[in-house]
């Protein structure tokens, strides 16, 4: 399989679509991982106005159960990153419309999304 494509309508296009998503994907990836840092070492960010900045989050036993989560989660993120990026690479080569989102990478999404509301909601509760 050749790895150079000829660039022919729009395939600059939609190559530039799959990375900017790629990154995004790795921006949320990183989010999550800060995230759960956060909650493993009780420190919120940012920190209240008018409280000292090295005062712990108020989560309690919750510190260790919402940061595994959380770094479940990114790890879900990076997986639907590849697998999203990996398939429309494919497609790309193919020549393939690949513009369907896949029921795997909407699957994996969704759970993100919820992980992410969960915790938020935990935080809410806890503060």
């Amino acid at each position: 399989m050749s790895l150079t494509l000829e660039v022919v309508g729009s395939i600059v296009r939609d190559f530039c679509m799959l990375e900017r998503n790629f990154l995004s994907h790795l921006k949320l990836v990183l989010l999550l991982t800060l995230l759960s840092s956060s909650a493993l070492l009780g420190i919120r960010l940012p920190a209240p106005p008018g409280s000292d900045a090295s005062q712990s989050a108020t989560l309690g036993k919750a510190n260790l159960p919402v940061a595994i989560i959380q770094f479940v989660a990114a790890l879900a993120a990076i997986a639907a990153a590849f697998w999203e990026y990996h398939t429309g690479v494919k497609d790309l080569t193919r020549m393939r419309a690949f513009l369907v989102a896949t029921k795997i990478h909407f699957s994996i999404m969704v759970l993100v999304t919820t992980i992410v509301v969960a915790t938020s909601v935990v935080y809410l509760v806890y503060s």
